[in-house]
Order: C-alpha cells, then sequence, then structure tokens
C-alpha cells in the first residue's frame, strides 16, 4: 500500500458515518440514501438541475408515482441539515463530446417560499469575455 492509501486508511474521514466521532473538521460524502437517519450541521446538496435530480429517466417517462419517490428523497436530503442547508445547481454543464449544456434549476427548488430563499450568484464572471489577449 502507498502512503496516500495509508493516510486514507487510517482517516476517520472515511469510516462509518454512523460512528460516535465527534470531530468537527471532518467532511462526510454521502449518498442520500445512506444518509438516512443522520443529521449534520451543515448540509450541501450539489447538482439540483432537472435531468440528475429529478432523474432524466424519471422525466423522460413522465412517471408521477417515480417523480413524488424522488421528491420524498429530496425532503429525506433537506432534513438532514441542523442549521444551514445549501442547495446548488451549475447554470452550465461543460460536456466534451457534445459542447457545454444550459442547465435548467431542479423543478423541485420551485417548491420553497420565496422567504426562505437566499440566492448567490457564484463564479458568474465569464473569464473569455475579456477582449484582452491571452
Amino acid at each position: 500500500m502507498s502512503s496516500t492509501d495509508d493516510e486514507l486508511s487510517s482517516s476517520s474521514s472515511i469510516q462509518n458515518p454512523k460512528s460516535n466521532i465527534q470531530n468537527s473538521d471532518l467532511v462526510t460524502l454521502s449518498s442520500i440514501h445512506q444518509a438516512k437517519g443522520l443529521e449534520w450541521q451543515a448540509v450541501f446538496l450539489i447538482w439540483l438541475v432537472n435531468g440528475q435530480f429529478p432523474n432524466g429517466r424519471i422525466l423522460e417517462a413522465d412517471d408521477q408515482d417515480m417523480l413524488e419517490e424522488e421528491r420524498r428523497l429530496f425532503y429525506v436530503a433537506l432534513t438532514r441539515a441542523k442549521d444551514e442547508l445549501y442547495l446548488s445547481y451549475p447554470m452550465m454543464n461543460p460536456k466534451s463530446y457534445t459542447g457545454d449544456i444550459i442547465c435548467t434549476p431542479s423543478q423541485f427548488l420551485e417548491d420553497f417560499p420565496q422567504h426562505l430563499i437566499e440566492e448567490w450568484n457564484v463564479g458568474g464572471d465569464d473569464p473569455w469575455s475579456d477582449d484582452e489577449p491571452f
């Protein structure tokens, strides 16, 4: 095993998230299914775009039962946060074989009352828009 493997193996960041480790310096990466029954001070939900969440196959099939199951899963994800909840989505999805795809925010985000939302535009500047040469 390499020293990196040794370090990762001994790191508590890859231990079972249900363990009783109380270290505020840790970040837990988890699927929503794995997070059921757990809570964290802050939760970041990423890639909240139609086609990712809810899943594109469900949207294409127009299956309302499966869409409601996805909505319940979204609710599970939202309720994992004790204090802070961050919901994010990209404006563009860079696909090397087809070019950039403009993303549509998840339809589930429309369910939020506006007074609960603080919208941020992070990294919105286009570095390619400058007319200056390289």
